[in-house]
């Protein structure tokens, strides 16, 4: 099973009490389809993506992000106004590898009867990978070569847009 489909499973139990949204999203280099269940004060949102750039769409891996979103100054999620959240997923934006991280979100929603537009920015870290997690085992033969290469955790910026239409 693709560990992308675990944040949808545990999201179908909330789908009867909150509205269904889909839509577009795109979120540092990912463009994929937007599926969200928005409750009253909380929405919880899925997005399987490829990784988009200059060279065009790579249809080769799908990526995935998840995450959660909170409405600020009590008011609610089919209103408009700023939100805040948490996500995981591919954050490090790179084409030919998966570089999982974790973020702090936060977004400003516009709603109408029959659709929403957002825009979010996220800080968060990356995980760390070795040098063979991501570059040719050649590239990886000698201990300084490790060394060099090998990546620690490092800090962020996410940059999102999304459309979806409402139920």
């Amino acid at each position: 099973m693709r560990l992308w489909l675990l944040p949808l499973f545990l999201l179908f139990p909330l789908s009867a009490s909150a509205d269904a949204l889909i839509g577009l999203g795109y979120l540092n280099g990912l463009t994929g389809l937007n599926l969200e269940w928005a409750g009253k004060r909380n929405s919880f949102y899925g997005m399987p993506a490829y990784y988009l750039d200059s060279g065009g769409l790579d249809t080769e891996e799908l990526r995935w992000v998840a995450g959660w979103r909170h409405k600020l100054e009590r008011g609610k999620m089919a209103e408009k106004g700023f939100y805040s959240g948490v996500l995981v997923g591919d954050l490090g934006g790179e084409r030919h590898y998966e570089r999982l991280g974790v973020g702090f979100e936060l977004g400003h929603q516009w709603v109408s009867p029959y659709s929403r537009w957002t825009v979010s920015a996220a800080m968060g870290a990356l995980q760390p990978l070795d040098c063979k997690d991501y570059r040719s085992t050649a590239g990886c033969d000698t201990k300084e070569e490790r060394d060099q290469y090998d990546l620690d955790v490092e800090p962020t910026v996410v940059l999102g847009v999304s459309f979806s239409l409402r139920r």
